[in-house]
């Protein structure tokens, strides 16, 4: 299928947006790709053992278990703090101005995110630049953490109630391959994977290199310029 033929596009926010990789870092010695790769491990443990569980929680109790692992010392105070930084996290520089050309080209743009709503609302101010998202599902809202495969179904149905977009027609656009490329794959849909190679994405990626996207893309501007060049070939035919 042509990338011209989606009309919907299914984002993660965090990872391919919105850059997490600065905030989460080692509290001591550790390497950081060390760090993140247990801390991935625990946040993704706590996320299926207990998927009610909000997500600034989610955040404390892996940062305080991966601590416990890699040996060094972090306060409960350093840990809330850290749980409740998501709406600090900055957006990659190219993501609103990307997302404005992708919703331009007529496309409607989903958030599927494991977040809670209090901080995506923070988040979407900072990509939200001339356009409004079409819909926005949380995993507060769902009850559960991607990759489970009830937050996919829980999208797909309710993109095609809201906006009337088949399945086969949404386009998984994320940079987690743990959390949207794997499970999107299991569900039938095509993803394009964000890489953000340059910023050295670790979480959802790293150890899932046989996990092949069927699209990459560098960037999200990489992205929306060719979604423009297939549209624009579309209509020149």
């Amino acid at each position: 299928m042509s990338l011209k033929n989606y009309k919907a596009l299914q984002f993660d926010c965090y990872g391919g947006m919105v850059d997490s990789a600065p905030i989460l870092q080692a509290p001591g010695g550790p390497s950081r790709q060390k760090f993140l790769t247990v801390f991935g491990q625990h946040e993704n443990r706590i996320q299926v053992e207990r998927p009610g569980t909000a997500y600034p929680d989610v955040l404390k109790e892996a940062y305080l278990a991966t601590a416990r692992d890699l040996g060094v010392s972090a306060s409960d105070a350093e840990a809330t703090a850290f749980g409740n930084a998501v709406p600090s996290w900055p957006a990659f520089p190219d993501s609103a101005a990307a997302l404005k050309k992708l919703s331009d080209l007529g496309l409607k743009l989903v958030i599927l995110s494991n977040v809670n709503n209090a901080s995506f609302n923070e988040t979407r101010k900072k990509l939200e630049k001339g356009f409004t998202f079409d819909a926005v599902y949380t995993a507060e809202n769902i009850g559960s953490y991607k990759p489970s495969l009830a937050n996919f179904n829980y999208s797909i149905d309710h993109i095609k109630s809201e906006l009337g977009v088949d399945k086969d027609e949404i386009l998984v656009t994320a940079n987690s391959k743990l959390h949207d490329i794997k499970p999107g794959h299991a569900m039938g849909m095509k993803g394009a994977w964000i890489s953000r190679a340059a910023h050295g994405s670790v979480m959802g990626v790293t150890d899932y290199a046989d996990v092949e996207p069927d699209w990459v893309f560098p960037t999200m501007q990489d992205f929306a310029d060719e979604m423009e060049k297939v549209r624009a070939s579309d209509v020149s035919a």
